[in-house]
């Protein structure tokens, strides 16, 4: 009887082990979690695919999604993160003529012709356009989200607004 319970007791704490460290990083298929909205390996996957087949048609530019995974996910953050701030402007934020335009004028039009990488270009363009319009007050919006990153794909760096590192668990970690 004893041993059974030993059994339980060392499983029971295996679960409850396994269970408190998972709650350190977002679930698997989150690529990210913005004030605990998730944002899901598929969205960032789906903006690498889009945005690597509109820079397929300029050699120097060509990147496979792959490449392109650790730039989408600061994109899909940039874009939850305006999402998020875009709720609490209610009709003072940007509207999609507005991004697009933004768009337009950084001469990244070819980044609309594509749905997926579409969607990514309007989310960066929003936050931008966020930023710029709170001028010197763009602290209080930088500095209400809290973003965490599926460590496979690294950290995140808040003063750069950026995944930092690899995510790679073969790579040494300064001490």
């Amino acid at each position: 009887m004893k041993s059974c319970m030993k059994v339980l007791t060392g499983a029971a704490l295996g679960v409850v082990g396994v269970a408190a460290l998972s709650g350190c990083s977002p679930a698997s298929g989150t690529a990210a979690l913005v004030n605990d909205v998730a944002i899901p390996d598929a969205r960032v996957t789906s903006f690498a695919e889009g945005c690597s087949a509109v820079l397929a048609s300029s050699p120097q530019l060509a990147q496979s999604p792959n490449q392109l995974r650790p730039q989408m996910v600061k994109w899909a953050v940039l874009d939850e993160m305006s999402r998020q701030q875009a709720e609490q402007m209610g009709s003072n934020a940007p509207d999609d003529a507005q991004m697009r335009d933004y768009i337009e004028q950084s001469g990244l039009s070819q980044l609309l012709g594509n749905g997926e990488c579409a969607e990514a270009a309007l989310g960066v363009a929003r936050h931008d356009l966020i930023a710029l319009s709170l001028g010197s007050n763009m602290d209080s919006y930088f500095g209400a989200y809290t973003v965490e990153v599926n460590p496979r794909y690294g950290t995140w760096d808040q003063a750069n607004l950026a995944v930092s590192g690899s995510g790679s668990l073969s790579e040494l970690v300064d001490l």
